[in-house]
């Protein structure tokens, strides 16, 4: 599964654009003042501006197996300790695979993962092309076990075989896409941050040149998010 197009909420898109655009380097696809769509690989992102608390979101963006060190040496961030203090690399050998975690500019929770099982090795990548896109997201629910059965229903994804579900928390899709369902209330791996109930629209393929699908946060949640802004019927256009 490859997520291709994600739309989040912000309360500060100035933090966002510092963020995203300044501190990450990443191109801008589209922007206006209530919008900024950067790329992320193979990932557009984009943040619109609402004027409601946001729950702090979880992504995480998939670099080549040998490159984690070297990333994080080039990007001067404040990542966070994992498993041990003073640790900012997490070894996760059941899924074969190594990451660091940092918080963006408005505190959601991001994470650099380099994953064993991926051939996304090439000496003549530039840094910009390192990032090979969003490979996770995370969705808060108050059923785990009732949202991840609505996803497989809906669009036939199944578990991630490298994680157990369990009941706060659950893991879908393979390597390259991962929608990672969270309990809500349970903190974010390594923070202090809960997951809560948000809004979010991703985009994806199952297969190459599969048919794009698109999964809304609030239509696999048994517990509506909202109203208005939080949980619209039809999704705005960018302008």
């Amino acid at each position: 599964m490859k997520i291709l197009d994600i739309d989040l909420y912000t309360t500060d898109l100035d933090s966002i654009r510092l963020f995203y655009v300044r501190k990450l380097g990443l191109p801008v696809l589209s922007r206006s003042a209530s919008h900024c769509t950067v790329l992320i690989g193979w990932t557009s992102l984009t943040f619109r501006l609402v004027d409601q608390p946001v729950a702090p979101y979880h992504l995480a963006i998939n670099v080549p197996r040998g490159s984690l060190e070297v990333i994080m040496y080039y990007f001067d961030l404040d990542y966070l300790d994992t498993q041990a203090p003073g640790k900012t690399i997490a070894d996760f050998p059941d899924w074969r695979a190594r990451a660091c975690y940092f918080y963006d500019g408005v505190g959601n929770i991001l994470e650099f993962i380099a994953r064993t099982d991926l051939n996304l090795e090439d000496p003549n990548l530039t840094f910009p092309e390192l990032f090979q896109g969003v490979s996770e997201i995370g969705m808060a629910t108050e059923d785990v076990a009732h949202t991840a059965a609505e996803i497989q229903r809906r669009f036939g994804i199944g578990a991630f075989g490298k994680s157990q579900p369990a009941t706060d928390f659950n893991a879908l899709g393979d390597d390259n896409g991962l929608f990672i369902v969270s309990k809500a209330g349970r903190n974010w791996l390594f923070t202090d941050t809960p997951a809560g109930l948000n809004f979010c629209r991703i985009g994806f393929v199952c297969e190459p040149e599969g048919k794009l699908q698109e999964l809304y946060s609030y239509e696999v949640n048994r517990l509506p998010i909202g109203k208005g802004a939080f949980a619209p019927l039809t999704f705005p256009s960018i302008s």
